[in-house]
């Protein structure tokens, strides 16, 4: 009983920091002065976002943002998927990633402890 009290203090100490401090955060409302620190010359060169964004076919040669379609990135029928942006495709592999990452210290985690510690004592 012990050890759920001191979990249910640790979690409510975490949610009253989180939040206390986004009020505190938001109570100041001070606008800054607009400054503009950009030469010409600064101002004509891209930058390293943007040369990103254009490596992954961000934007049309026109400057206009790039679709995609959901259904050709994740449905079941990939016949068009090489048409899509490259940002969507990287989307797609960070979002698989992800979800094998998961499953992963889904399986791994309870594993190594169950190797640690053995078996919990009920």
């Amino acid at each position: 009983m012990r050890n759920f009290r001191k979990a249910a203090l640790a979690g409510a100490t975490a949610v009253a920091l989180a939040f206390g401090s986004t009020t505190i955060a938001a109570a100041e409302e001070t606008a800054a002065p607009e400054t503009n620190n950009q030469t010409p010359a600064d101002a004509e060169k891209p930058s390293a976002s943007t040369k990103i964004g254009a490596s992954l076919d961000a934007y049309d040669k026109d400057g206009n943002a790039t679709a995609a379609d959901g259904r050709e990135i994740f449905g079941s029928e990939k016949e068009h998927f090489g048409d899509q942006p490259g940002w969507a495709k990287a989307f797609y592999a960070t979002t698989i990633f992800a979800a094998v990452s998961a499953l992963v210290g889904l399986v791994v985690g309870p594993a190594y402890n169950f190797v640690v510690h053995g078996l919990p004592n009920l």
